[in-house]
């Protein structure tokens, strides 16, 4: 084929596919649903990718905090998980140095005294051997035991020993024990604590690969004394259970989560990773591998207990726990895709349905409801106005409702000015059939009855008197007095009174009848089997923004478990209802409360065969009820009342 024909093949392969990107673009300008899916799938598709990388930040996060959490309590109980095993290793070298030097049955330090003096020869080295064997039995931990003067090592015993030819001391560096022995020596010249040393090296038993050791040097006193030491003692432990608490640290997340001491000389003493570690500068090891760290201090070593945190570990893992997730995504997408073809397709074609719906309402019928078939706008649109028909009806019934409740309230004031109408016509017989009585009375000349017959009719008056609730102190004293002689006249001889009231109170706001029941309570209860002697004494002083009432009386009092009645009833009127008594003071106090508000008080004494006393400190009551009390007063005047 030549090029020409190459060229008009391109050209025509161009063209065709330019057509199909035209025709489709026509089509999907052409068709709203196309419009719609584009825009729904494009705000799914942001929907799915924000809610994928929220939750992946939020997991990240939560991994993060959990593990900070967890490694800081981890921390806590792993140093003192360490700080106890190397107590243990110290006391183990502590009471071994001690037992030495009381010559117990092993005869260390005799032993070494002897090879220290000299005797070099194959008995003194068999002693000293055993020596070591038998304290290097004191702990299955003791991995090596040698003993270390001003000349280096004296003698080392090793629990791991090998054939001579391949056999290598842990301590086979005479320098380095000199100088160990140096700086024990120096260190124990003074009083300071502690006496031991921790030595940084070796940091592997030298015949058995892989095994960790830490040895610790421990002075033997020249006499009692620690200034001038003749010799050390030098213990090697293996390092396996300090490695197994700090293996704690992980919390089987070796991928992201290591452990490690660090040492005085700012060097990885032990590592979770392994042996490979030790020894290297754990600042460098940190920034290498850019670790976030945790850290605490360990004892009192000088030692440092780390937790590194390989944060971009943890983010790998969130990363690799979402690639399921992925696949997932699209698959969703492309159902979510084919979901919103069809939908759309569907969301036209309600159209004419709703027209023609909206037609029968404009024909008049305006109950009408358009059926429901699907949820996209279109159907949200008809539903809309679906629940505007059913708001409307609704309505009217609500509206026929509050018409039937109006109705029904005018009947019930009717009624209740009816039965008011009543009770004011039955109180007004009652008052003049006993004005009647009065003249009569007065006519006979009995003018004792008639006094009585008018307080009778007075008390009633006050009594029935609805819608005067509010009155003045002045009132109440009065009408309290007429009760008391009607009483006193009733029953004889049984008690008499007192009244003292200031009256430069009299017009002290209060409620009608407030009184009544405490004096009741006094007459029916506390002169109970009496037949004379009894005395009620009432007395009211002022404080200018305080009136104070007492009721009290001699009479029998009451026995403690009515008085703890009385006393809860004072502090909570609803007990009254509870325990069907007191009801009279339990509903007097409520609305004593009510009248004068918080600053009310009532206090209460009784003495039993001594009498009762009720004391009432009445503050000046809110100005609403004040005003409310002289409307009523003013309308009482203007009725004539």
């Amino acid at each position: 084929m030549t090029d020409t024909g190459q060229e008009e093949m391109i050209g025509s392969r161009q063209k065709k596919s330019a057509g199909v990107l035209s025709s489709l673009a026509v089509y999907m300008r052409s068709h709203m649903w196309c419009t719609f899916a584009g825009v729904i799938l494009i705000a799914v598709l942001m929907l799915l990718l924000l809610v994928m990388f929220y939750m992946r930040e939020q997991y990240y996060s939560f991994l993060l905090d959990t593990t900070y959490t967890t490694e800081q309590a981890l921390l806590d109980s792993v140093s003192e998980s360490l700080t106890a095993a190397m107590e243990d290793y110290i006391r183990i070298g502590s009471n071994i140095c001690v037992d030495a030097d009381a010559l117990t049955d092993t005869n260390l330090r005799g032993t070494i005294d002897e090879f220290a003096a000299g005797d070099r020869g194959a008995g003194a080295k068999q002693r000293m051997k055993n020596a070591l064997r038998v304290t290097g039995n004191f702990s299955n931990m003791i991995v090596g035991v040698a003993v270390a003067n001003q000349n280096g090592i004296l003698y080392q015993f090793d629990k791991y020993e090998v054939s001579t030819t391949t056999r290598v001391d842990i301590w086979d560096d005479q320098s380095e024990a000199e100088s160990i022995f140096a700086q024990m020596r120096e260190l124990n010249s003074g009083k300071q604590i502690p006496r031991y040393l921790i030595l940084p090296s070796p940091y592997e038993h030298p015949n058995v690969p892989g095994k960790g050791i830490l040895s610790i040097a421990f002075p033997f006193r020249d006499g009692f004394s620690y200034q001038n030491i003749p010799c050390i003692l030098l213990l090697t432990f293996q390092t396996s259970s300090l490695e197994e608490i700090l293996g704690q640290l992980t919390a089987g997340h070796l991928d992201y989560i290591q452990g490690y001491i660090e040492d005085e000389d700012g060097r990885i003493l032990l590592h979770t990773e392994g042996k490979d570690l030790i020894g290297e500068d754990a600042q460098t090891y940190q920034e290498q591998r850019r670790l976030t760290d945790i850290a605490m201090p360990l004892g009192s070593y000088g030692w440092t207990l780390h937790a590194v945190i390989d944060e971009q570990q943890i983010l790998a893992k969130v990363d690799a726990s979402y690639q399921p997730l992925l696949l997932l995504f699209f698959v969703a997408l492309l159902v979510v895709l084919g979901l919103l073809l069809w939908a759309c397709q569907r969301a036209l074609q309600p159209v004419s349905m709703i027209s023609e719906s909206i037609s029968k309402v404009r024909c008049g019928s305006t109950r009408e409801r358009i059926p429901i078939l699907g949820t996209n706008e279109i159907w949200q649109l008809a539903d809309s106005y679906n629940r505007m028909l059913d708001a409307i009806s609704l309505a009217n019934q609500e509206v026929e409702h509050e018409h039937a409740r109006v109705i029904e309230n005018m009947q019930m004031k009717q009624n209740a000015e009816r039965e008011a109408l009543e009770s004011q016509i039955n109180a007004h017989f009652i008052c003049n059939t006993i004005n009647a009585i009065n003249y009569e009375a007065i006519d006979s000349g009995n003018y004792k009855v008639s006094v009585l017959l008018k307080k009778l009719s007075n008390i009633l008056r006050y009594t029935f008197d609805q819608k005067h609730q509010n009155v003045y102190m002045r009132q109440e004293i009065v009408w309290i007095e007429q009760y008391l002689y009607l009483q006193r006249e009733r029953l004889e001889t049984v008690f008499d009174y007192e009244i003292e009231f200031d009256p430069d109170y009299d017009n002290w706001p209060c409620r009608k009848l407030m009184l009544q029941p405490f004096v009741e309570n006094s007459i029916s209860h506390g002169f109970e089997g009496m037949r004379e002697g009894g005395f009620i004494r009432i007395c009211g002083e002022g404080y200018r923004e305080f009136l104070k009432i007492t009721i009290e009386d001699n009479g029998c009092g009451m026995d403690e478990g009515r008085r703890t009645v009385i006393q809860q009833i004072l502090e909570n009127p609803r007990v009254a209802r509870e325990k069907e008594v007191g009801i009279g003071i339990s509903n007097v106090l409520t609305r004593m409360r009510m009248y004068y508000g918080e600053k009310f008080q009532v206090a209460f004494e009784t003495e039993e065969g001594k009498g009762t006393r009720f004391t009432f400190i009445l503050p000046t009551p809110p100005q609403n009820n004040v005003r409310r009390r002289e409307m009523e007063f003013d309308e009482n005047i203007n009725s004539g009342g």
